[in-house]
C-alpha cells in the first residue's frame, strides 16, 4: 500500500508543524452537558485546550468537520442534549462496549429519532477486563497493555476491522463511543486520524484532550482512588505503546491496516476522502489552460457524491494524492476533443469549397452546356499542443456529386451534394463528425466568364452527426456521447481572369462566414461523464488567392492543364472555440487546439480533358501561424460535359 499514512517508529511522538491548508475551519461541535467527552475528531475546542480549528493533514489537506464524532456513553443523555445532538444529522451510533457495560448503562433508547444503533464489542468479552488496581503505576501498565492488545489480539483486530468497514460504508455523519470515550474510542480515533494524514503531534493532542473534556469526572474519582483516577484519564505512553506495537508486529501502520485488520485499499481511501479536503491536488498549482481547468474540476469533485464512497473517482484521486501525480487525467477530464470537433466543423466548408473550386467556375464551357462532376475529397490537419492545450489531429474523407451549368457567356451556376467522414483526436479522446454536404453557387463575369473581372458567391448548408468517445484514464473508464447539429457557410468573392501570353493569372479576394451549431448532450459510460451545453460558433474570415494556369498542352487526345494556387486566409474573429460542460454542479470549459488566425495554402491541380470527359487531381498544403498547425488535402474528380 502506498498511502501516506502517519507511521510511528519512535517511542515518543514528534511534533510536526503544519500550516493551515486553505482557510481555517472552525470547530463548532456543541457542548453536551450530560455527555462530557462528545466531540468531533476533526479538532478540539479552545475551551478544552485546543485551537478551535480543524486539524491540517499531509498533502495540503484540512480535516472535514461534521464527519465522525467520538464520545463516551450516551446513557445519561438529557432531553436537551438529545435535541442538540439531533441537529448534527448523525445517521449511526456505533457502541464499542461489552454487553455488561451496555446492560448497566443502555443508550439505544436515548438516541435521537433516525439515528441507527449498532453494537460492536471490541473486546469480544461479556465485560471489560478491569483488574484490581492498587497504584497509578499498575493502572498505567494496564492501559498500555490494552493499547498493545488492539494490535496483538486477534479478536480486537477483527472487531476493529468491523468498525472501520462500517464507517467506510456508512452515509452521512457517524459517531462511535465506549464507556469513557478514551481507550477503544481513542484508539479508533487515532487510527482514523492517521489514515487522514494528521501529524503525530495533533493525533496525540486529540487523544490527550479527554483529560480536559472529562476533567470533572476524572478529578472526582482520583480524589477517592488515584489508581482509578488514572484509569479514567489518558497519558501519552498509553497510545504510544499501541503505536510502537504496530511497528514491532507489522513494520508499518499500512501493514497493520491491511494485514492486521484486513482492510482494503479502497476502504482506506474512502475513509480518508470522507475526512480530508485537499486545497490543491498534486501539481495543480503549476498547470495552465485546459489542464488547469481539468485539475480544478477533479479538485471540486471532492465535494460531490463521487468522493468519500466506493467510486472509481475516489480511488483515482486518493491514489493520485499518494503518488503525487494526477497521471495526465487533468488533460483528459474536460473534453477538449468536443471543442476541437466544433472548431473543425467551422473549417469544413472552406475545405469543401477549395476542393470543388476548379470545377464550378464555368470556364471553358460553352453557353448552355452542363458539366456533371464527382469529387473525392481527403484531408488531414495537425495542430500542436502547448502548456494550455493538448495537440489535436483531424482526418477527412468525402465524396461530392454536383453539376455546373453555364448560362450564356457571363453566368454559371453550380450545386452539389455529398458526404464527409471526419475523425478528430485530442487529449485521449476521439470524435467522429459525419456530415451531409450541400453547396450552391453562382459566378458572373462582367464581360465574360473566361476573361476579365467577375464576382461570385455561394452557400453551404451541412447536417452533422457527432459521436465522441473519451478515454479518461486513471481507471475512470470511457465517456461516450452523441449529438447533432448543422454547419452553414456563405462566401462572396471578386476577382479577374487575366490572360498573359501562355499563362493566365486569376487573383481573387473574398469574405467567408462559417457558422457551426451543435446541440447540448450528456455523455454516458463513466461516473465522470459530462453534460455539454449547446455550442454555436461564428467564424468570419477574409480570403485572398492567386491562381496561375499555364496554357493547356496537348498529349495525344488529351488536353492537359496544370494550375498552381497560392492562398491566404485571415480569420476576423478568435480562431479558438470553447466547449462548456458540467458535472454535479461544477462547470468546466475547454479550448480547441487550433488557434491560427492566419493560414497559408499552396495547391497544385492537374486537369485532363478529352472531349466531354474530364479527369483532374489536386493536392493542397496548409500551414497556420500558431501551434504548428499544418495540413494537407487532396481531391480526384471525374466530370462529363453535355
Amino acid at each position: 500500500m502506498k498511502s501516506k499514512i502517519a507511521v510511528y517508529a519512535a517511542p515518543v511522538l514528534l511534533a510536526v508543524s503544519a500550516a493551515p491548508a486553505f482557510g481555517q475551519v472552525a470547530i463548532t461541535t456543541p457542548i453536551l452537558a450530560s455527555v462530557s467527552n462528545f466531540r468531533d475528531i476533526a479538532g478540539v475546542a479552545v475551551a478544552d485546550g485546543g485551537s478551535g480549528l480543524a486539524y491540517t493533514t499531509a498533502n495540503d489537506g484540512t480535516m472535514r468537520t461534521g464527519v465522525f464524532y467520538r464520545s463516551n456513553a450516551l446513557s445519561g443523555l438529557t432531553a436537551t442534549d438529545k435535541a442538540t445532538l439531533a441537529t448534527l444529522g448523525i445517521t449511526e451510533d456505533i457502541d464499542l462496549r461489552t454487553p455488561s457495560e451496555i446492560s448497566g448503562a443502555p443508550e439505544a433508547q436515548n438516541l435521537p429519532a433516525g439515528m441507527a444503533y449498532v453494537q460492536v464489542n471490541i473486546f469480544g468479552s461479556s465485560g471489560p477486563p478491569i483488574p484490581s488496581l492498587t497504584s497509578s503505576a499498575e493502572a498505567e501498565s494496564y492501559l498500555e497493555q490494552m493499547n498493545q492488545g488492539f494490535v496483538t489480539n486477534a479478536v480486537d483486530r477483527e472487531n476493529l476491522a468491523t468498525v472501520f468497514a462500517d464507517l467506510a460504508n456508512g452515509t452521512g455523519p457517524m459517531m462511535y463511543n465506549c464507556s469513557a470515550g478514551k481507550d477503544r474510542t481513542g484508539w479508533t480515533s487515532a487510527i482514523l486520524e492517521s489514515i487522514a494524514g494528521m501529524s503525530p503531534a495533533d493525533i496525540m493532542a486529540n487523544y490527550l484532550a479527554t483529560n480536559e473534556y472529562s476533567a470533572a469526572s476524572i478529578n472526582a474519582v482520583a480524589a477517592i482512588s488515584p489508581a482509578y483516577g488514572t484509569i479514567l484519564g489518558v497519558q501519552a505512553p498509553d497510545l504510544q505503546a499501541g503505536l510502537d506495537q504496530i511497528i514491532t508486529s507489522y513494520g508499518s501502520l499500512d501493514n497493520y491496516l491491511i494485514q492486521g485488520l484486513g482492510m482494503t485499499q479502497a476502504e482506506i481511501y474512502v475513509l480518508r476522502a470522507k475526512m480530508v479536503d485537499y486545497a490543491m491536488l498534486p501539481g495543480q498549482a503549476g498547470l495552465s489552460g485546459n489542464a488547469a481547468a481539468g485539475a480544478a474540476l477533479l479538485n471540486a469533485l471532492q465535494n460531490s457524491p463521487l468522493s468519500g464512497s466506493f467510486t472509481a473517482y475516489n480511488y483515482y484521486l486518493q491514489s493520485s494524492i499518494d503518488a503525487g501525480n494526477l497521471g495526465g487525467v487533468q488533460n483528459q477530464i474536460g473534453g477538449q476533443v468536443v471543442a476541437d470537433t466544433a472548431s473543425y466543423l467551422t473549417r469544413l466548408p472552406q475545405l469543401t469549397n477549395n476542393a470543388i473550386a476548379p470545377y464550378i467556375n464555368g470556364i471553358g464551357m460553352n453557353a448552355g452546356q452542363t458539366t456533371i462532376w464527382e469529387a473525392n475529397l481527403a484531408g488531414v490537419m495537425s495542430t500542436g499542443g502547448n502548456s494550455n492545450v493538448a495537440d489535436a489531429n483531424s482526418h477527412s474523407a468525402g465524396l461530392m456529386i454536383g453539376a455546373t451549368h453555364r448560362i450564356g457567356g457571363q453566368i454559371s451556376v453550380d450545386a452539389g451534394v455529398g458526404y464527409n467522414w471526419g475523425t478528430l483526436t485530442a487529449a485521449e479522446g476521439n470524435s467522429q463528425a459525419n456530415t451531409v454536404l450541400t453547396t450552391a453557387g453562382v459566378r458572373y463575369g462582367f464581360s465574360s466568364l473566361d476573361s476579365g473581372p467577375y464576382v461570385s458567391g455561394g452557400a453551404n448548408a451541412d447536417i452533422v452527426s457527432v459521436h465522441d468517445n473519451r478515454n479518461l484514464g486513471g481507471g475512470l473508464g470511457q465517456a461516450i456521447g452523441n449529438t447533432n447539429g448543422a454547419v452553414y457557410d456563405g462566401h462572396a468573392e471578386i476577382g479577374s481572369v487575366i490572360p498573359q501570353g501562355d499563362v493566365t493569372f486569376t487573383p481573387q479576394l473574398g469574405i467567408d462566414v462559417a457558422y457551426a451549431s451543435l446541440r447540448g448532450f450528456t455523455e454516458q459510460g463513466s461516473a465522470l461523464a459530462l453534460s455539454y451545453g449547446a455550442m454555436n460558433d461564428t467564424v468570419p474570415s477574409m480570403i485572398a488567392s492567386l491562381q496561375i494556369t499555364p496554357a493547356p498542352k496537348q498529349v495525344g487526345n488529351w488536353s492537359i492543364a496544370p494550375a498552381v494556387t497560392l492562398g491566404y486566409q485571415r480569420l476576423l474573429s478568435s480562431p479558438v472555440v470553447s466547449s462548456h460542460a458540467a458535472i454535479y454542479g461544477n462547470s468546466i470549459s475547454q479550448i480547441s487546439a487550433f488557434n491560427s488566425r492566419d493560414l497559408g495554402t499552396l495547391a497544385l491541380n492537374v486537369a485532363a480533358q478529352r472531349g466531354p470527359l474530364g479527369i483532374s487531381a489536386g493536392i493542397t498544403g496548409l500551414a497556420g501561424d500558431a501551434n504548428n498547425s499544418t495540413g494537407a488535402s487532396g481531391n480526384l474528380t471525374i466530370s462529363y460535359r453535355f
